[in-house]
Order: structure tokens, then C-alpha cells, then sequence
């Protein structure tokens, strides 16, 4: 977990704790609950936690928030803030801030939070929906002046300005009150279905697929999941639900987040460039614009669909004719590749947003307001019974509803949807544990349609509960079999055979087989449950692995790691033993440095977060350790080498020269002591002292793979130096610079002797090349006013503010080190130190404001400016600085 992840987990922690001692109704929802099921937590990249809570169960919340809160948290809607910004809800914490995009013009709680969207009850009268909507946007759209949410209904730019007008003339606060009651007038108990109180997707949701809702764990905490889990992710996600990746985050769920500061802090002391009266009256007219033109945007929508429709008709149409067989035929003879082939493009089209939408605030209309191209009954049935059969359950639904809205299904096509309906209550049965029910049901179903990949995989599940408890336990062997005849290669079945042949004792050909089955399937259940599987092995196997290489059985312990690192590609005991492992059988340099990098590679990228060093401190340090070892560094300074990878303290990496000093009474490993305190003294900044370092190790005379990294070195300081020298000389006098580059190494007769040194040894040279920052020029204001909303053009300030308090503060952490590089007049290096200062102060200038972390690197950062040529930039640094 990230350490953004950690907190967001202490506040579900904390929610799920308040409403199960105060017995309030919730569920996690959404991306949560699809991490519930996929992976029992986070789902990759996600920084946002959503649950559903009852609007009246909210109400007593915050009755009792006085009572229940710890301290540094609140709750916050618009009740308790209006210029909150959303009709939600959230559980957020005061003590820090991550600012959203609708919360710029307000001054409430910007902290870290958990979106609690509200649950409204809702009559199963359309018109009653109809009306709750169109409450819903205009009370969406005065709360959120940053987002356009009526046009979707069609809420008229009139009527959005009486509402503004009502605003004015009796509060903001009384309007909103009055349009939140109408949204909650009916009881609970009258009405079957919840709507979801969100202006970006207000979907409807039936009362018994939420609750009584189910405990799940979720990042080793209990939390509460929709009764019907599996129904509901079908309902938002698709029948594709468990392989579902697209993790993309919602604009609305963007945020910019400030390390040790308050959101209040924040706002007064880095966002000086909103104009929040200029920000609501240029969103105001942008609203009004797209509301009065919703109904002909519509129109035009539709007349596109209508002729892209018109045309893909008559491609598929084409696409029969050059078939040779007609569609019965295929049905007849079951070949639906065949028939997903002709249909491929039909799909693509008709199953698009611009058809039939899809539950987001882009696409939501069309959701409502579906195209359907009419193809024919027979070709229509054919298309929604082929999606049937691979494994799109949800869509072939969505098409079958969409016909029966707007015309009468014929005979087979009706039995279909009659079929799907009672599949859909098998697996709710499923769920509930229903088991006989569920079997009961589904029976039918396999006899009518005995290939249905989603059937069978429902049966399989029956079959393997039955296996676990020792019943029918051939019946279940004899059926995966069959399945994998049909579906050879799915992962689904080959896991459920793995696990058949595990409970026969044979373990090492079910490890094979579920190897296999990962590699298999991008089903994130089945991943999951492998994983939940497999995991408590990892322990047993990776002592297994280190006795074997303590055996001397190397290539065992290869074979061994590799597969569990098929079998467990994310799990990092096992990653960390397969590091271990490939540097303890790797045969050559090439290969051992290969190694190396990787690891190092994924050092870095481990640490972007903040805690991400210390992490792989631990992770990785057997592994790199050893490495050192097997490249000739003698073990302490293998283990200094490692440790100075996650040192960032100066007195800390003084430290580590002293133990590496202590280590020089081996004389035939010197080499390597000079040249490892040369690399401290390097990231100090002290660029001179590593050189001479690094001097004093080739003059020792060493052998083997230090001699090689000393070489590379040089021969990069050259290159890189000369290519400096030669831009530099371009723009002013580089004499100064000369004399200090090649001041390192000594008389002319000893630079001469280096070189051809360095020469004579070119094939040991390995140097990487340098992704240079391209410059780029800054736009006008005019430029982005013609691309960017003047909204758009504050969010991103606003997160420009927040990633220079940021970078503020990793420029300070690194201050000893820049100070250093100065002295030792090292401009190349200070150049690419101060890169990302460079464009923080440009873009900075763009708003007439100044990017300053300290007076001290200020003074160094125009010096630098000056020495390495960019005197037009220094020049207007100066200007805005004073």
C-alpha cells in the first residue's frame, strides 16, 4: 500500500467502526467493492474510497458526530457547508489537505476523505424517478458551479438562473434545503429501489441488492459489501466485472494534495492567483451555454447515430452476403466464432457510448436515451445469442431491454432474456448461499444452451463446493475435463483443476496447472483466489530455496523460484528471493549487472512514494548485497555499497566513508575503498573529492570489475564534460569552466595518460545515455484562454501550487549537496539539479509569481543560470525576485 492508501484505510477503518457500534447501514461501493472482490483491497493506482449510506442513516451520523468523531475529523456536505460542492457526502479528516476540483471556490474542510454518496428511497413510478432527477440537477448544479450536470436531463439554462436568482434573493443555504427535501419524500419502506444521490450518475439500484448487506475483508478489515456483490458490480460494471481493469480515475476524484500543511493554510498562503469571483462568473455563463443548448447537442447526437447506424447496417448486411452461409445455418451448427466475426463490427458500434451510454457523468444521457440499429429479428438474436456465448452476459441484457423499450421482441429473442433473468437469480442465489436453489435453476439453462462458457463456470463452482467437502469429487474431476476440451486455455477451469489435483496430493502438478491458470485468464477473482491460495507457502518456499542454495543446488533453486514467481508475480517475499536468486547463479558480469539494474530500477520506482525507500531497504538489500559481493567487493563494503542506495543525510553518508575507510588494511581491496568513498562524495556533491578518490583507485591498481566501473566513469566525465564545454562555449566564455573540468585530473601528461588508458580498455565501456529535458516555451495567456476554461486554467494552478510546496521541500532535503556542487563549481551537475527548478520557476512567472524555496539556493540558482549561458532567463528571475 501506499502511504496515501494507509490513511484512506484508517478512515474507512474508522467509519466502518462508527456505524457497526451505532448499528448505521452503509456499503462499500464501486471501485471498493470491486477491490473487495478482485484483489481484497486497493485495486492498483486507486486513491479513492467510496461506500453508500442510506440518507437517513446519515442524518443520525451527523446527529451523533459530536459523540462519535475522533479528533481531526468531520463530516462534510452541503447541509454542513454550502459551498461543499457536492451533493455527496464525505468522512474526512481537518489535519491535512487534499484539495478538490469543486472545492476551489469554497472555504470549508478540504482534508483527506471517503466519499459517502447517499442513498435516497424512490418509488417505482418513472414519473416520480423523472422528477427526483430533475430535482437532483439543478440542486447538482447550484451546489457545483464547476460542472455541467442538468444538460443530461435537459434541464433548461432558464431554469438553472431562476434557481441562481432564488439563490440571491432568499440564501443559498434555504434553496438547497428545500431541493435536498424533495429528494426525500418518500419512506423507506414504501419504495423497493434506492437512487444514488450523485449529480454525475444517479442510478437506481434495487433495496434488496444492497442490504442486508455481507462482511468482506478489505485490507485485512472488515467492512460491509452489498448484499448481492456480484449482481451489483454486474449492474455498474458489466457482466466483464471480475476482468475489469480500467482503472482510470474520475476528473471529480482528481485532487491536489499538500504534505504538512492544512487545506486553510494552503488556500491562504499558495493560492494568491484565483480570482474566485471571476472563477463563479465565468462558470456561471459556461453552464448556461451548455444547458440551453443540451436539447439540440441531443438532437445532433442522435441524427449522427442515425447515419453512422444507417451505414454499419449495411456493412453487416455485406457481411453475410460474403459469408456463403446463412445465419440460421451458423446458429444451427453452433459456430459462434463464426458469427462473432461478422457481427465484430456491428458490436463495436452498437455497443459504443454514442449508442447505448454508459453509467458515467459522459455518456449517462445516452444511457437513458439509447440508438438501436434495426438489423432484423433473426440477425438480432443471432448477435445478442452470440454475445452469450463469449462470456457477455450484461451486454446481450442491455441490447434485449433496449429492444423490448422500443419495440416487441420476437419469440426466441424474449425466451433469451426470460433465460438470462433466471441466470441472473441463480447466481443472487449463489450469493446468498442458495445453493440448491441456485443449482436448481441453472440445470435448465445448461440443457438449452450446454457451451455457454458463464453457465458452465456457475456449474463449476457447485461441483468444486461439493469437491471441498469431499462429495462427488469425480463428478467434478470428470467435469473440468470436459471444460477444458471445450475451453482448453481458460484459466478459470484450469485453476479449479489445479486445486482437484491438490486435494489428490499431487502438489507439484497442481503448482504446473495453476501457473497455467494465471497465465491464463485475466479473471482478478480467480487471480485473487490463487493468490489467497498459494500465499501462506511463500515462507516454507522460500526456505526451501536458500537451503538449496546452500546445497550448492543452484539450479534447482532457479527452477523452484521461477515458478512460484509465475505462481506469485506480486508477492514480495517471493520477489525478493528470486532477486537473491538470480544474482547467486548469474555466470557473468553482463549478466550479474543486469541483475543489478533491474533492482535498481525498481528502487526508484518503489521510491516515488515517501516511505518507498525504506521499503526497499529491506526488500531488496540480501539481494543487491550479494551482488557487490559476487562483482569482488569484500561484504562490509558490499553492505556499505548497499546502504548508501538509501542514504539521503550528509552525516549519515559520512558515516558510512569512515566504516569504508576502516576496510583499507586489505591492500588488494583499496580499489574498491577509494572508489566507493569516491561514490559517496559524489552524491554529497563534493565532486572534486570523488575524483581524487576515484584517481587513487585506478592508481591501486585493481583487477576485475571495479577496474571496469572506474573506466565508465572517467570515460562519462569526458564525454559529458567536453559536450558541456563545447555549448558553453557558445554563449560565453567557457575558459573558467576548462579549467575546473580538467583541473580533476591533473597535469596535461596525466589527462593523456588517462585517455589512452580509457582507450585501450573500450570494451569494457557501458555508458548509458541521458534523456534530456526538452525546453519548452511557455504559453501565452492568450494561447490558453482559446484552449482552456478559465475553470480549467485554475485547477491547474491550483495543483501547480501544491506540487511546488513539494518540490519546496525536496530541494531543501537536498541543500548540502547543491552547496557542495557549488563550491566544487560543478555547473553540468547543478544544470540537471536545477531542472525541474527551471520549469517551477518559469511556469511560477507565468502568474507573475516567484519560486523561492530558500534565499541561499535562490542565489545559487541565478549563478548557475549565468555560468551555464541562460542570461535572457537570469535577467527576468531577477526582475520578478526583486
Amino acid at each position: 500500500m501506499t502511504e496515501k492508501q494507509e490513511r484512506l484505510l484508517q478512515l474507512l477503518g474508522e467509519f466502518a467502526r462508527i456505524c457497526r457500534e451505532n448499528d448505521l447501514k452503509y456499503v462499500t461501493a464501486e471501485k471498493t467493492a470491486l477491490g473487495v472482490m478482485q484483489r481484497g483491497g486497493f485495486l492498483p493506482g486507486d486513491d479513492t474510497v467510496t461506500v453508500y449510506m442510506p440518507a437517513e442513516d446519515w442524518h443520525k451520523l451527523m446527529n451523533l458526530a459530536g459523540t462519535v468523531l475522533e479528533a481531526n475529523r468531520t463530516l462534510l456536505c452541503l447541509e454542513s457547508d454550502s459551498s461543499f460542492g457536492s451533493v455527496g457526502a464525505a468522512y474526512a479528516s481537518t489535519d491535512r489537505c487534499a484539495l478538490r476540483r469543486h472545492q476551489i471556490m469554497g472555504n470549508g474542510c478540504a482534508g483527506e476523505r471517503i466519499d459517502v454518496f447517499l442513498l435516497d428511497p424512490v418509488s417505482a413510478d418513472k414519473e416520480e424517478y423523472e422528477k427526483y432527477c430533475a430535482d437532483l440537477m439543478v440542486y447538482a448544479d447550484l451546489a457545483d458551479p464547476g460542472q455541467v450536470y442538468g444538460d443530461r436531463w435537459e434541464i433548461s439554462g432558464a431554469a438553472y438562473k431562476r434557481g441562481l436568482l432564488s439563490c440571491q434573493v432568499t440564501g443559498k443555504d434555504r434553496v438547497l434545503k428545500k431541493l435536498e427535501e424533495n429528494l426525500q419524500v418518500h419512506e423507506t419502506e414504501e419504495c423497493p429501489r434506492y437512487a444514488v444521490r450523485s449529480g454525475e450518475v444517479p442510478f437506481l439500484l434495487e433495496k434488496d441488492m444492497l442490504f442486508p448487506a455481507k462482511e468482506k475483508e478489505f485490507q485485512g478489515i472488515s467492512v460491509m459489501v452489498p448484499g448481492q456483490i456480484c449482481q451489483y458490480l454486474i449492474e455498474w460494471y458489466g457482466d466483464e466485472w471480475s476482468c475489469f481493469s480500467d482503472y482510470e480515475k474520475p476528473e471529480s476524484q482528481e485532487m491536489a494534495e499538500v504534505e504538512g500543511l492544512s487545506d486553510q493554510e494552503f488556500r491562504k498562503d499558495y493560492m494568491p492567483g484565483i480570482r474566485k469571483g471571476k472563477l463563479l462568473r465565468s462558470c456561471t455563463g459556461q453552464k448556461v451555454h451548455v444547458l440551453s443548448s443540451a436539447k439540440k447537442e441531443h438532437q445532433l447526437r442522435e441524427n449522427n447515430a442515425q447515419i453512422l447506424g444507417s451505414d454499419t447496417k449495411m456493412a453487416l448486411e455485406n457481411q453475410i452476403q460474403k459469408c456463403g452461409q446463412s445465419i440460421k445455418s451458423l446458429l444451427e451448427q453452433q459456430d459462434f466464432q463464426k458469427l462473432s466475426e461478422i457481427f465484430s463490427e456491428y458490436y463495436k458500434v452498437q455497443l459504443s457510448e454514442e449508442f447505448i451510454g454508459r453509467k458515467a457523468l459522459k455518456g449517462l444521457y445516452e444511457f437513458y436515451h439509447p440508438v438501436l440499429m434495426e438489423i432484423g429479428a433473426e440477425n438480432f438474436y443471432a448477435a445478442v445469442l452470440t454475445l452469450v456465448y463469449k462470456e457477455q452476459i450484461g451486454r446481450a441484457k442491455r441490447l434485449l431491454e433496449i429492444r423490448e423499450q422500443t419495440g416487441a421482441l420476437s419469440p426466441e429473442a424474449a425466451q433469451l432474456k426470460a433465460n438470462l433473468e433466471i441466470f441472473e437469480k441463480a447466481v443472487s442465489d449463489y450469493e446468498c448461499r442458495h445453493f440448491q436453489e441456485a443449482e436448481d435453476a441453472l440445470e435448465p439453462l445448461l440443457e438449452r444452451y450446454p457451451k455457454v462458457p458463464g453457465f458452465m463456470k456457475l456449474k463449476s463452482r457447485f461441483l468444486m463446493e461439493h469437491a471441498r467437502n469431499g462429495i462427488e469429487r469425480v463428478e467434478a474431476e470428470l467435469y473440468m475435463d470436459e471444460a477444458l476440451r471445450i475451453f482448453p486455455e481458460d484459466g478459470y477451469f484450469l485453476k479449479y483443476k489445479g486445486e482437484l489435483q491438490w486435494m489428490l496430493g499431487k502438489c507439484a502438478d497442481a503448482l504446473e496447472i495453476f501457473a497455467d491458470a494465471r497465465e491464463h485468464t485475466d479473471n482478478q477473482v480467480v487471480l485473487h483466489e490463487l493468490d489467497q491460495f498459494l500465499t501462506p507457502y511463500c515462507k516454507e518456499t522460500v526456505n526451501t530455496c536458500q537451503m538449496l542454495l546452500d546445497a550448492g543446488q543452484k539450479d534447482g533453486a532457479k527452477r523452484l523460484i521461477e515458478l512460484w514467481g509465475r505462481l506469485l508475480p506480486g508477492n514480495l517475499r517471493i520477489q525478493e528471493c528470486y532477486d537473491l536468486v538470480r544474482v547467486s547463479t548469474a555466470k557473468t558480469y553482463t549478466e550479474m549487472e543486469a541483475v543489478a539494474e533491474k533492482i535498481m530500477e525498481q528502487i526508484q520506482k518503489d521510491g516515488r512514494g515517501a516511505s518507498g525507500a525504506e521499503k526497499g531497504k529491506e526488500r531488496y538489500r540480501a539481494a543487491l548485497t550479494r551482488a557487490w559481493e559476487r562483482l569482488g567487493y569484500p561484504k562490509e563494503l558490499a553492505q556499505i555499497r548497499t546502504d548508501l542506495i538509501f542514504t539521503k543525510e550528509t552525516g549519515d553518508m559520512e558515516w558510512l566513508a569512515e566504516k569504508a575507510k576502516d576496510c583499507q588494511i586489505r591492500k588488494e581491496k583499496r580499489a574498491q575503498v577509494y572508489k566507493l568513498i569516491g561514490d559517496i562524495k559524489r552524491k554529497q556533491g563534493q565532486t572534486d573529492a570523488a575524483f581524487d578518490n576515484y584517481k587513487k583507485a585506478v592508481d591501486c591498481g585493481g583487477k576485475g570489475y571495479v577496474n571496469i566501473e572506474l573506466y565508465r566513469i572517467f570515460f562519462a566525465d569526458l564525454l559529458e564534460g567536453s559536450k558541456r564545454a563545447a555549448a558553453y562555449a557558445k554563449v560565453l566564455d567557457a575558459s573558467e569552466y576548462l579549467d575546473r573540468w580538467l583541473g580533476r585530473y591533473g597535469s596535461t601528461e596525466e589527462l593523456q595518460l588517462l585517455v589512452k588508458e580509457l582507450a585501450g580498455n573500450s570494451q569494457y565501456l557501458k555508458i548509458a545515455k541521458e534523456n534530456h529535458l526538452e525546453k519548452t516555451v511557455p504559453q501565452t495567456a492568450e494561447q490558453e484562454n482559446r484552449k482552456e476554461s478559465y475553470l480549467d486554467r485554475s485547477w491547474d494552478y491550483v495543483k501547480f501550487c501544491a506540487s511546488k510546496i513539494a518540490l519546496e521541500k525536496e530541494y531543501l532535503e537536498n541543500k548540502d549537496c547543491i552547496i557542495n556542487l557549488y563550491k566544487n563549481k560543478d555547473y553540468p551537475a547543478l544544470e540537471k539539479m536545477f531542472a525541474r527548478y527551471t520549469e517551477a520557476t518559469v511556469k511560477s512567472m507565468e502568474t507573475d509569481e516567484v519560486f523561492v524555496p530558500d534565499e541561499e539556493l535562490q542565489h545559487i540558482f541565478v549563478d548557475v543560470l549565468e555560468k551555464t549561458g541562460n542570461v535572457k532567463l537570469k535577467k527576468k528571475v531577477e526582475k520578478y525576485w526583486k
